[in-house]
Order: C-alpha cells, then structure tokens, then sequence
C-alpha cells in the first residue's frame, strides 16, 4: 500500500455492523473515518480533509447517488468508490459515469475495498494531482520563454545569459549537448533589441569541410550576380543573432575570418570587397577551448574574444528536480503530437527516470519519453514502454525463436499427466513473474496485460506463491522450464488430453 499510505479516508454506511467492520480491516492501511448517513458524511467533509470515499448506494435520507453528486460538485478532488448489491448494478454503473473511481459488490471483501479499489483511488488523485502542478509549473517556466527548469543551478545559468541579452559582445554557453545551448540563444535573442532580426542557427560540427568557409562567408560574386544569393550565414544573420554550435568544430581558416567578424564587423566573400555586417554573435561548446588553443586546435585570440562573457550550463544528471519537469513537458507534447490517450507517468517508470544518468541530457530524456508515448498501451507509461537503455530490461533478441524451444529431458521421463502438470505450472510461474515487473509490480496493470480480472489474477499469484517456488536459485531451470512450458500449454497435444 505505498501508494496510499495513510491516506485518510471516509467511510459512509448506514449499517451499524457492516460500518465497523469495514472500519477495523482498512484503519491497518488508512486512518479512516466513519458516518452513519450523507448528512454526517457531507458535514465531515465540510470540516476534516480525506482523500478517498467509500460510499453505500442504498441509504435513508440521502441515497448514495446524490452524496456523490454533492462530493464531485464541492469537492471535485475526492475519490469516491460505491458499495452496491446485486440489485444495484444499475445504479453502480451510473455512479461511475457519475464521476465514481470504481464500485464494488457488497457483501464487501475488506482486503478487496482496501487493497485494490481505495489504493488504486487514492494513487490515481496523487498522480492527477502532481501532474497538475508539473504542468502549472511548466506554463510558469514556458512564459519566460522556451527553457523549461526548476533548477535553481539551470535557473541562475538562464538568469545570467538573459541580462547581456541587451548588450552586443559575444556569448559562449558552455555544457555537454541536451543541455539546451540553443534553447538559451533563442532566448536571449527574442530579449535583447535584435528581437526583431533573423535567429541563424549553424551546427559548425555538420558543415561540410571544403565548402564550411563558403557556407559560413559566401562565395564568389562573379558566380552569384545577383550579389545576395552568394551571401553566407554569417550575411544572413544581419541584424540578428548568429548562433554558433560546436564552434570549435570550425576549421583554423573558418576561425580567423569569424575573428574578422567579430573584431571589424565585416565579413568578405572570395572576390570581393569586405562588407559591413550587424551582428550578435552567441557560440556553444562541449569542449574545453583552452584544452583546443594549447593543442593548436584553436586560435587564442579567438578563445578570448568569445569567452568575454561565458555562461555554463548544468547537465541534467546534477539537476535531477528538472526531470519531472521535462518528463511532463515531453508526455504532453507527443501525446497531442501522436494522438495517444497517455495521460501520466507511473511510479515505477518515474524512478527509472529519476535514476537514470542521462549521458544524452534532455535531448535524450525527450526521445525517450516520445518512445514510451507511442509504446503505452494504456493511460499511464510503464517500465516496459521506457527504451531499454533506461529501464534496464533485456531486448527481445536474447529471446531464443519459439522454434527453438524444446521439453526439458527430464519431464519426458515423466507420465504425460505429470509432465504436463509441470510445464503448466512452470509457465503459470514465469509468466506471472514476468508481467508483474513488466507492470512495474502493479496488480492491476498486470491482470489488464494478462486480459484477466484483477482478483483472478492475485488468486493465480497466491496459488504460485503457495507452492513455494519462490527460490531464486532454481532460476535457469524455470527459464528451461517456461520455454517448454509455452509448447505444453499452446501445442496441439495439450488440446488433446482434455
């Protein structure tokens, strides 16, 4: 019961017996609780917090119907789960359209109410909750432009590049790539008074050798008459920004015609006289340039007049309160891109994020969030539907092809009805296993995988769980043991025994 660890809940029921009952099963995993009618339900409520209800359809004064009706019109953040006998099916549904998690059937399974219908309640209003306020947090960050952070590291970076962004000397943002150099430019840019100018954005690492003097200066007059159409990036950016990423990917030459740039405001095509150009320079780098100028790498002159005003920018893996951040910003983006109903993260998949290291920064965390949105076969994204560079399973080519699989030689030794009992349980066993951490060790998510209902599949689990065969030693036979078990249970022979 992690999820809703004493939660408080109330418990309306206008049945004396039952009430108390209840009472004493669920008060071991919430404080719960207790009115008699939906009058007291609905003054407890006026007065004291809970999370969750548990709400009898059938009751004097105030049916269960309009209590819920008061609670999702005053209280909108309240789980409510119905209680309902057989005769109220009806009713039970409509509460659920009504605004209602779940009912369940009375008599009530109190480790039932308690451990699957108010759990899963409560952790569906924490989650909705927490994802409210990432998004809040979000359109805060978003207003102030594109860098999306609640890092008070990413936070003083940002402020620092924003208050040059009225002045003209060069910028050099320094950090590992994903770390959102190019995000911070633009921002700087759209601050400072070349707003309304041209933002040209060059990956000095992707120009192409011989021609990158060319792409980044211009070309020959005589072979552009027209005189604009042989003009550079660096021309392109006249009056505006000139983004420099991976500067120290330029060649020495590219190097000394920007430091022309950069010292004389000009910039002159091959055949052609020096033209004046206004421009804001802002490069980025992973590198160290002091490291490129001592190995010859770089001009030094170059290095000071880039680096008069320098801005660091933290990796994510040192501002770890961004990933829930970022995390929610991507989920929202790519399930309106995609048109996936993903609507939250679950709590297993969100540790792997938390824990992951993040080499690629948020460049990597964004790929991966767009693969788990397309991937999810439900609301929430699960550890399964992470890449598994970050959830950490293993890829289907380990697994062996099904033609492969083969019965063990000591299971043939054995009466067909005894080696088929085995195989059966051998493949309940693992199969069992394998959903559960494929779920994240959720219950519920497990049985919808499995296409069974939720207390069919905690019954299967107990019955394995009661044959103890638990031991994680015997773990190669059990993977022995599931590979001919999938061809006991799903070959023509096992059709034939019955």
């Amino acid at each position: 019961m992690n999820a809703a660890a004493r939660a408080r809940i109330l418990l309306v029921d206008d049945e004396p017996a039952q009430r108390r009952g209840l009472a004493r099963a669920l008060v071991r995993d919430f404080d719960v609780l207790t009115a008699e009618d939906g009058p007291a339900a609905l003054g407890l409520l006026a007065t004291t917090r809970v999370e969750a209800v548990l709400l009898d359809l059938a009751m004097p004064r105030m049916s269960g119907a309009e209590v819920l009706e008061h609670i999702k019109a005053k209280y909108p953040d309240v789980e409510a789960v119905v209680m309902a006998g057989h005769s109220e099916v009806e009713a039970a549904v409509a509460a659920v359209r009504a605004g209602a998690y779940a009912f369940v059937m009375k008599p009530v399974d109190p480790e039932a109410a308690a451990s699957i219908v108010i759990e899963r309640a409560i952790e569906r209003r924490r989650l909705v909750a927490r994802a409210r306020a990432l998004e809040e947090r979000v359109g805060e960050h978003e207003q102030l432009g594109e860098v999306i952070t609640s890092s008070a590291a990413m936070q003083e970076a940002y402020r620092k590049a924003l208050g040059v962004a009225a002045l003209a000397a060069p910028l050099l943002l320094v950090g590992e790539r994903g770390t959102g150099r190019e995000l911070v430019a633009r921002a700087v840019h759209r601050r400072g008074p070349r707003a309304g100018g041209r933002f040209v954005a060059v990956d000095c690492g992707a120009l192409p050798g011989p021609r990158a003097e060319e792409e980044l200066f211009g070309g020959d007059r005589e072979a552009a008459p027209d005189g604009r159409a042989g003009a550079g990036l660096v021309e392109a950016a006249d009056g505006g920004t000139l983004f420099l990423d991976e500067v120290s990917a330029l060649s020495l030459a590219a190097q000394a015609r920007l430091l022309r740039v950069l010292e004389h405001g000009d910039v002159a095509r091959a055949g052609g006289e020096p033209r004046r150009v206004d421009v804001r320079v802002i490069a980025s780098t992973s590198a160290d340039l002091r490291e490129r100028a001592a190995a010859g790498q770089l001009h030094e002159d170059l290095l000071y007049r880039l680096g008069v005003i320098v801005v660091e920018l933290p990796p994510l893996r040192r501002r770890r309160e961004d990933i829930a951040l970022l995390a929610s910003h991507y989920l929202n983006r790519y399930a309106r891109a995609h048109g996936r109903d993903v609507a939250r993260i679950g709590s297993e998949a969100a540790r792997l994020l938390r824990e992951h290291a993040w080499p690629g920064n948020a460049r990597e965390l964004e790929s991966a969030i767009e693969h788990a949105v397309i991937s999810a076969r439900g609301e929430a994204i699960l550890p399964a539907d992470l890449p598994r560079s970050v959830s950490g399973r293993a890829g289907p080519e380990q697994r062996p092809p099904r033609d492969a699989l083969v019965l063990p030689a000591q299971l043939c030794e054995l009466p067909y009805a005894e080696a088929k009992e085995r195989a059966v349980d051998a493949f309940d066993r693992i199969y069992v296993r394998r959903l559960l951490q494929r779920a994240g060790n959720n219950l519920s998510e497990a049985a919808r995988q499995a296409g069974m209902d939720r207390s069919n599949f905690r019954r299967l689990k107990k019955k394995i769980a009661s044959r103890g065969d638990e031991d994680p030693s015997r773990e190669a036979r059990e993977a022995r043991e599931a590979q001919e078990a999938r061809e006991a249970a799903e070959g023509p022979d096992a059709d034939d025994a019955d």
